[in-house]
């Protein structure tokens, strides 16, 4: 049995009449009454009853249009499917990220890529950049959105966002009252780094930079949630070298001054994925991040030159 003898059938029990039938189906009678003949040989019952001037209905035919029906529109409601999944219409897409994205670029993309593929389904998850590396590595995940601290064959990648640090500190620091803060008033202070497993971009940033002033970053605490580490830097437990994005945040009683000195590192904010690339939804989804990305570059162009 194929679809076309379901929709045969299906229009000839509508139009009641081989003529009408035939034409909307695009075939001559002759071979209509041959594709009814060969489905009703198949079920071994008639569907309809014929004469030489009507023709209607039999039990049987009754009984099984409901079915067809339903057959011919699952057919097509599974052909679209496929057809809008092969698109990268459809879909699950599994997504991680850094602890600062949220801060950055996450909620911008996320919701235009919402808007531009509202019918597939992602899936968020927080992990640093070495979780992501092994997740994409392993195929858990199928986007991350990660610090540059891996070069490999097998992953790809693009910089969506570069932005310089700045330190957070309670408002009653003593380096509050400073409009920028240069890197040799931080040798002596204390520090909140998120461990280093987790911390190891910012401790590859920083920790040169350090040395070349004959120390290391004095790490008093060490705090794997942003927020929390925020709420200890409002306490005035030590002081925290985050990215620029972050000084969104102006909760817990915390401010942030660039930071100034020679070559004081950037903050780079890539999206990686599995090379090569046979998922159209991560094709997608990285074009998408690609747009914002230089969307947010040129409004902010616009306002700086403004």
């Amino acid at each position: 049995m194929d679809q076309k003898s379901l929709v045969a059938f299906v229009v000839l029990a509508e139009e009641l009449q081989f003529n009408r039938a035939a034409k909307r189906l695009g075939v001559t009678q002759s071979a209509l009454s041959q594709q009814i003949a060969r489905l009703e040989k198949e079920l071994e019952v008639e569907l309809f009853e014929r004469t030489k001037r009507t023709v209607r209905l039999s039990q049987c035919g009754h009984v099984f249009l409901p079915d067809a029906q339903k057959v011919i529109t699952d057919i097509t409601t599974a052909t679209d499917t496929a057809r809008r999944a092969a698109k990268g219409l459809l879909g699950k897409i599994a997504i991680a990220y850094v602890d600062a994205a949220p801060f950055s670029l996450l909620s911008p993309v996320i919701m235009q890529f919402r808007k531009d593929y509202p019918d597939v389904e992602m899936v968020l998850h927080e992990m640093t950049s070495a979780e992501q590396f092994a997740a994409l590595q392993n195929h858990e995940i199928d986007i991350g959105l990660l610090r540059p601290l891996y070069e490999t064959e097998w992953m790809a990648s693009a910089t969506l966002l570069r932005e310089p640090y700045v330190v957070a500190m309670h408002a009653e620091h003593d380096l509050a009252g400073q409009e920028a803060v240069h890197i040799r008033a931080l040798i002596t202070e204390k520090f909140l780094f998120t461990s280093r497993e987790k911390a190891k971009y910012i401790f590859s940033n920083w920790l040169e930079i350090f040395s070349r002033h004959g120390t290391s970053p004095r790490v008093v605490q060490e705090v794997n949630q942003l927020h929390a580490m925020l709420s200890l830097v409002g306490a005035g437990m030590g002081l925290a070298l985050l990215p620029l994005s972050v000084a969104k945040n102006n909760n817990h009683g915390v401010v942030y001054r660039p930071v100034v000195g020679t070559d004081t590192p950037d903050a780079i904010l890539n999206v990686g994925w599995h090379n090569p690339c046979n998922n159209i939804l991560v094709k997608h989804f990285v074009r998408t991040a690609k747009q914002v990305s230089a969307r947010l570059r040129a409004e902010k162009t616009r306002v700086t030159s403004g």
